[in-house]
């Protein structure tokens, strides 16, 4: 079997290119019409759903969300692996964290960025960039706020699944282990790099408020991924930030406190100011115990292949 890693870079490229709109149009055309065909919902109504909309309708907008995110994300990075390698799993970066310590590290990385995060999606917010974006994000915002209408714990299973199980296992696998090393191939740094994937992962939020925030949302998985060598600890970090969200809004059914913190319409500097010690304290300490990629994780061939391809190139 011929890889993909045999061809030169832009045609890896272009393959990957191939792959992922091939998916993303068959799947993103085919997907839609079985569930509106089967459910009698409109197309347009999935699309255009908020807390108001009947729970059968929101339900079937959330499975077809995960669908997408499958097929966008996760199955074209997957793929482009198994294809290009006899190694995917470690051509992604799924290699053992360094050291165990970085788990738990990364989590608290990101549960101190958040708050930051939100005050400064929060500032954009008060940005008018007039009626047209606006209603734009108020649709974005009511899809959102739908998903996250959890009233049960079954409902709160199906929303983890989706909305934070996938997304973090799919788009660390085309973000950072697919297109961060295509990007790094063409670069001397990690600087490129990180800033084009983070910009490309913020744009596919579709989130114009949060677009800063999800950019540095980007960097910094990119960065854990990085300075820990280990695909694992951006999927955790990724997973943290994202399961968080779910599990403070299924807490507030029952929980009087995490309900008024969520209800805020501004995020006390308290927590802002907490947030940020936790996270400097936790980077800190992940820097102190790195583990960084090698200088050659991007490479296409190992060493010892490299050496062996030479070594038969002279015998010919």
């Amino acid at each position: 079997m011929r890889y993909f890693r045999d061809y030169p870079w832009g045609l890896q490229v272009l393959l990957f290119g191939l792959m992922f709109f091939t998916l993303l149009s068959g799947v993103g055309g085919i997907v839609p019409v079985i569930l509106t065909k089967s459910t009698g919902f409109a197309l347009e109504q999935l699309a255009h759903i908020s807390p108001a909309s009947p729970p059968a309708m929101i339900h079937v907008a959330v499975i077809m969300q995960g669908i997408l995110n499958f097929s966008m994300f996760l199955l074209p990075a997957f793929l482009f692996a198994y294809l290009s390698t006899p190694r995917p799993a470690e051509y992604l970066g799924f290699r053992a964290p360094g050291k165990s310590i970085q788990l738990l590290l990364v989590v608290l990385i990101m549960i101190g960025a958040t708050p930051v995060f939100q005050v400064i999606e929060g500032l954009i917010s008060k940005i008018n960039f007039g009626a047209a974006i606006k209603a734009e994000q108020e649709a974005n915002d009511n899809t959102m706020n739908a998903f996250l209408n959890i009233t049960s714990f079954a409902t709160f299973v199906k929303v983890f699944l989706i909305m934070a199980i996938i997304p973090a296992f799919g788009e660390e696998m085309l973000f950072r282990g697919v297109l961060l090393r295509f990007v790094k191939q063409r670069s001397r740094n990690m600087v490129l790099p990180v800033l084009f994937t983070a910009t490309l992962f913020s744009l596919s939020h579709t989130n114009i408020y949060g677009f800063v925030s999800i950019f540095l949302a980007g960097v910094l998985l990119a960065v854990i991924y990085n300075i820990t060598g280990s695909l694992w600890c951006s999927i955790v970090a990724h997973l943290s930030f994202n399961g968080l969200q779910v599990i403070l809004v299924y807490m507030s059914n029952f929980n009087s406190p995490v309900k008024s913190y969520l209800s805020q319409s501004f995020i006390s500097p308290y927590y802002v100011i907490a947030g940020a010690i936790v996270f400097g304290i936790s980077f800190y300490l992940l820097l102190k115990n790195k583990t960084p990629l090698l200088a050659n994780w991007s490479d296409n061939f190992t060493p010892e292949e490299l050496a062996l391809i030479e070594q038969q190139r002279n015998e010919n």
